[in-house]
């Protein structure tokens, strides 16, 4: 577990507009360093996005 969080460089939301199909959703993702991408979920809901440091002593 451990070395795959040290290989991710950013959590990715992208908001998706698909003219095509009519559709609208969010999509997050994990970015590697090495450039592979890791697509976590899609949701129909803008995600709130929210930052958290925990400090354990």
């Amino acid at each position: 577990m451990t070395k795959k969080r040290e290989n991710i460089a950013e959590i990715r939301v992208e908001e998706v507009h698909d003219h095509e199909d009519g559709e609208h959703f969010y999509r997050v993702y994990f970015y590697y360093k090495n450039g592979k991408i890791k697509i976590i979920e899609e949701s129909d809901t803008k995600p709130i996005l929210a930052r958290y440091v925990s400090k354990i002593y």
